[in-house]
């Protein structure tokens, strides 16, 4: 008996050695594959302030900070993170630099109804998969919606004009450093999702071609994601196409969205991509038949969505932006 029992009381010192090994692994396993997304994180480009001297047009209280939430990646993520940033007064942008640029720069507007901004799953992980192809790409954070009781500036229409002069700045900043970023100036383009393509299309339907810099911020192509569609849109686009007009024509646009989006219905796009054909402007349109709202690169929301941003690339070949080697 004490012979087994000897035999016994060893073998629960080497199973109980055993069990403190492989609970120390999977912690620090565990602890590693926590770390990959701040690891990754990391790894993505400074943000600079969008202007040298703060705006004026648009200020919210003193004492409102912005605010920032991480929330899990999704899979497949390719910033392997997942930011959400709100009460944004100081604008910012990040710039993704390909080792060989192919000369089209790209202005990505994150979305989020205006009072956010998902800054990775619908800026980083797009400007990380289009660097890969030759794309340079800013990432802009711009301004939130922040309404004050005690101003009357800070109403939704001067909120919207800021805004438009957040992604002015930023096709102003990559046009302007050109050359030092291996672009050509007239392949600067502007693309967002959601409330973020809303903001692309105002500032390719609605901006003027200079302003005090001398830079032009038009946009030579857009990209229009889920978007929101203003309600006056219409009447724009007879503005831009008018014989008499002082502005270029409407730049080429492509198009996408999911069948069963309830945020930013479908048949918005389908009427607008309609508008745009009647009068002759080069647009594509893409509706998949799944994917509902805010699917960002498409990851897990359906074989064909998860395509849209190869279709999009080969729009960019197609419009002849990127130039075929």
């Amino acid at each position: 008996m004490d012979v087994l029992g000897v035999k016994d009381r060893s073998s629960n010192v080497k199973e109980h050695k055993m069990t403190r090994y492989f609970s120390l692994l999977i912690l620090v396993i565990g602890m590693m594959l926590s770390l990959v997304p701040a690891l990754q994180a990391t790894d993505l480009p400074p943000e600079l302030p969008l202007w040298e001297t703060p705006p004026k047009d648009y200020v919210v209280e003193t004492d409102v900070k912005e605010q920032v939430r991480s929330n899990q990646a999704e899979p497949g993520s390719l910033s392997g993170a997942n930011r959400v940033f709100s009460s944004i007064s100081s604008p910012t942008y990040s710039i993704h630099r390909p080792k060989n640029p192919n000369g089209v720069g790209l202005v990505i507007c994150p979305g989020g109804g205006y009072t956010e901004v998902w800054l990775d799953r619908e800026g980083h992980d797009l400007a990380i998969w289009l660097k890969d192809r030759g794309v340079t790409s800013l990432v802009l954070k711009y301004r939130t919606y922040l309404p004050s009781n005690n101003s009357s500036e800070n109403t939704w229409p001067s909120y919207l004009g800021a805004v438009q002069a957040d992604g002015e700045q930023a096709i102003r900043i990559l046009r302007k450093n050109a050359f030092d970023l291996g672009l050509r100036p007239n392949k600067i383009g502007i693309c967002g999702f959601s409330a973020g393509g809303h903001l692309a299309l105002t500032c390719s339907l609605y901006t003027k071609p200079k302003q005090e810099t001398g830079v032009s911020a038009m946009p030579d192509f857009a990209g229009l994601f889920y978007p929101g569609i203003p309600e006056n849109v219409d009447q724009a686009i007879k503005s831009r196409m008018m014989p008499e007009s002082s502005i270029p024509g409407i730049c080429p646009m492509f198009i996408m969205n999911a069948r069963d989006d309830q945020l930013t219905p479908a048949d918005k796009c389908l009427d607008f991509y309609a508008m745009l054909l009647k009068v002759g402007v080069n647009a594509e349109l893409h509706l998949f038949g799944k994917g509902s709202h805010g699917f960002d690169m498409g990851t897990g929301r359906g074989k064909s969505v998860a395509l849209w941003p190869t279709s999009f690339a080969a729009w960019l070949y197609d419009t002849n932006m990127i130039i075929q080697d």
